[in-house]
């Protein structure tokens, strides 16, 4: 067996939802525990990444966590994936200084977000009603060359809606052409 059929099994498992009342991602974890003891065939970011997204997805937080912070113990590179869902997962439940130390400790590790990790952000601040600092996370995502994308700007769109501030969400509809975006 090699780390693409691993990962495959574990991006199954982690996919797979309640079956049976069997949790598959318990599944996921046995079978990285059992790639950590082998000797040919190791864990590497990607697999970790599936089991960090899917116990986040499932609003285990708190063990995602520890998967991550076990990361660099086992000799695992951190990814700007990595950081995403975790910073996905942890906005998800308004753990927002979780949230600014993640991004904080990406930033100092030379890990720069992406428009991924940008958008999770503004998609978060817009669905707890802060459409302002969303705009502002925009506007310092432009100053990083890193262009939003139609999900980016769907999102902000969304929370100024959400606020009854339709006059804006439009604004930034009619611009979506002359961005690039269709």
């Amino acid at each position: 067996m090699n780390n693409i059929i691993f990962g495959v099994v574990v991006d199954g498992l982690c996919k797979a939802g309640v079956i049976d009342s069997c949790r598959p991602i318990a599944l996921a974890i046995q079978l990285l525990r059992v790639m950590e003891k082998g000797s040919s065939c190791r864990p590497n970011a990607h697999s970790y990444n599936m089991v960090i997204d899917s116990l986040c997805k499932d609003r285990m937080v708190d063990s995602a966590m520890k998967f991550f912070d076990e990361m660099p113990k086992k000799g695992i590179n951190r990814t700007v994936v990595t950081y995403s869902v975790l910073i996905h997962g942890l906005s998800t439940l308004s753990r927002w200084k979780e949230v600014k130390a993640l991004w904080k400790e990406m930033i100092d590790c030379n890990i720069y977000p992406n428009v991924i990790t940008f958008s999770t952000v503004i998609d978060a601040f817009c669905k707890e009603g802060l459409v302002d600092k969303a705009r502002d996370v925009v506007n310092i995502m432009i100053q990083k060359n890193q262009d939003p994308n139609v999900l980016t700007y769907n999102a902000l769109m969304d929370g100024y809606c959400l606020q009854g501030r339709v006059v804006e969400a439009r604004k930034i509809f009619n611009s979506l052409p002359g961005r690039h975006c269709s």
